[in-house]
């Protein structure tokens, strides 16, 4: 049991840190020192090193990126969430680190534009999970309205409450791998029903991307991820020039 009026270790952390950022200790673009030192300076564990860098980058402070450490964006909280990605095991990182609340499992059938878009047939029967993504501390960072095959709607619930990104928990369970990503990001005034899950404006800016996960017998899921718009969000992937 903590101490009544005993700071936790990780906000101990995170307080030294946002002050040397804000100092030009660590001046915006340069990295922060690496887990393994941040614990020898603290004398804390890698978990409380970890959950202070997670504030860090839900302040839109830090971007972190597995196998490159963390490094500063910004020198003081911006109120933004940086989404910071190079690889699928980056993205599964992501989903890790974060979690979803289900809101509800609805049945829908597909209009041409829609199936044109995530990779069915018009007129078939789907399932709709739909899902607000939280930070760790309980942040939301964007509705999630994911659309699976009807056949797969017996493990709808079950993809949700589990660890890691859907689309990995799906094609594990029924033995499919895989073999087909695609992602569109797009503009647009926020729907009433997701401003009201974000707690914003209907009509406020916001982005939408899709992301459809496919494998040789078609479309798994395919997921419509609402993110805050302006700069309470930023979707970075970058780029290895140096590979064919």
């Amino acid at each position: 049991m903590i101490a009544k009026g005993r700071t936790l270790r990780y906000v101990e952390v995170l307080d030294t840190l946002r002050a040397d950022i804000a100092a030009g200790v660590f001046a915006v673009g340069a990295a922060l020192p690496t887990e393994a030192a941040l614990c020898r300076r603290f004398s804390v564990s890698r978990f409380t090193v970890r959950e202070a860098l997670r504030r860090l980058q839900a302040d839109g402070m830090v971007s972190r990126v597995q196998g490159a450490g963390s490094c500063v964006l910004r020198d003081r909280p911006a109120g933004v969430f940086v989404q910071n990605y190079r690889s699928v095991s980056e993205l599964s990182q992501y989903a890790a680190e974060t979690r979803l609340d289900l809101l509800g499992i609805t049945d829908t059938i597909l209009s041409a534009e829609l199936a044109a878009r995530i990779g069915g047939n018009a007129g078939d029967e789907w399932v709709v999970l739909c899902a607000l993504r939280r930070a760790a501390e309980g942040t939301p960072l964007a509705l999630v309205e994911s659309f699976v095959p009807r056949r797969f709607a017996a493990l709808a619930r079950t993809l949700v409450a589990g660890p890691g990104p859907i689309y990995d928990g799906l094609a594990a369970s029924i033995g499919e791998t895989v073999s087909d990503a695609v992602q569109e990001t797009q503009a647009l005034p926020a729907p009433h029903h997701v401003a009201e899950a974000l707690n914003i404006d209907a009509g406020a800016p916001s982005l939408r991307l899709l992301r459809r996960y496919a494998s040789a017998s078609g479309t798994l899921i395919a997921s419509f991820n609402w993110h805050l718009g302006g700069d309470r969000y930023i979707h970075r992937t970058r780029i290895d020039l140096s590979r064919p």
